[in-house]
């Protein structure tokens, strides 16, 4: 009898469309599998359907929907076997200062940084910026910002908190952000990215043709090395199992520097993962294929 497997696609948070994008590379890669897919928006979708019909939740939902862990948490409890990490690791990651604390303690550097909970907890010393401004808990660079000089810092801040209830600013680190991904016990190739202008943001991720990728890198072996053992670090520090990725600056003298985990990374056409694991030696339906491997872990 073909398993069937629920794919949690689309959401309602701020990744919406980046979700969907994924979403329908995945399905399609599903059916060529010989699953029969059936694609829902949200859990309230998921609870209308039958748990005895649904052989595996494929949770591609980015953001809040698909990565504080409540999502995890729920499929755990009503006994559905799904993608991706257990709650515990959903939220610890999630919670980008948690992760940043919990990853520091292990020794790897992390950039120095204040979390806001209202625009006056801010502490400006002009000293340490420039800044970078963002969400706590958001992923897809959704509301990144770079800030030069102090005397914006504030108004920034402020702005958002428009965006969200909880605001992370921490130091710039001039450098080239890299990432890594994991997919069971399989560690990928680095991938650096060199976005046209100087932020790997929103857009430059999803709307901008210039933004070119390297897989592998120009980096030395060895430090291609040192990022993917600091990424199986960070996988068992942070309690994350399944699939991920960790993103990285690495600076000008070649130290490596962890920015955030992303829990349900991008599965589009422009997304990091599938282009390591091409250099990785899968193809798309084989990379959805170990992905759906590990979620028989849960059962």
């Amino acid at each position: 009898m073909t398993k069937r497997i629920a794919l949690l696609m689309g959401g309602h948070s701020a990744e919406r469309e980046v979700s969907l994008s994924s979403g329908h590379a995945v399905a399609a890669a599903i059916k060529e599998l010989g699953y029969e897919v059936i694609c829902v928006n949200d859990v309230n979708e998921l609870k209308a359907l039958s748990k005895h019909d649904i052989d595996l939740v494929f949770n591609l939902l980015h953001g809040a929907d698909g990565e504080d862990g409540q999502l995890a948490a729920w499929l755990a409890l009503e006994g559905l076997t799904y993608t991706g990490c257990d709650y515990v690791g959903a939220c610890l990651s999630w919670h980008k200062h948690i992760a940043k604390t919990l990853v520091a303690q292990q020794g790897i550097l992390t950039p120095p940084f204040q979390i806001l909970t209202s625009p006056e907890q801010l502490i400006i010393d002009a000293a340490e910026g420039p800044w970078i401004v963002k969400p706590a808990s958001e992923g897809s660079s959704v509301g990144l910002t770079k800030v030069n000089h102090s005397d914006d810092l504030a108004d920034v801040v402020k702005h958002a908190f428009n965006l969200t209830n909880q605001v992370l600013v921490e130091a710039y680190v001039s450098g080239t952000e890299c990432t890594v991904g994991m997919v069971g016990k399989d560690i990928l190739p680095v991938v650096s990215i060199e976005p046209a202008g100087e932020l790997y943001d929103y857009e430059a991720k999803y709307n901008s043709s210039s933004t070119r990728y390297h897989c592998p890198p120009s980096f030395s072996k060895a430090l291609q090395r040192q990022l993917q053992a600091d990424t199986q670090q960070i996988f068992e520090t942070l309690q994350i199992s399944g699939w991920g990725r960790v993103d990285f600056i690495v600076d000008e003298a070649g130290r490596r520097w962890f920015l955030e985990v992303n829990t349900t990374p991008g599965m589009t056409a422009t997304s990091l993962l599938p282009k390591a694991a091409k250099v990785h030696g899968w193809d798309f339906n084989r990379l959805v294929a170990e992905i759906i491997k590990t979620g028989w872990h849960h059962e």
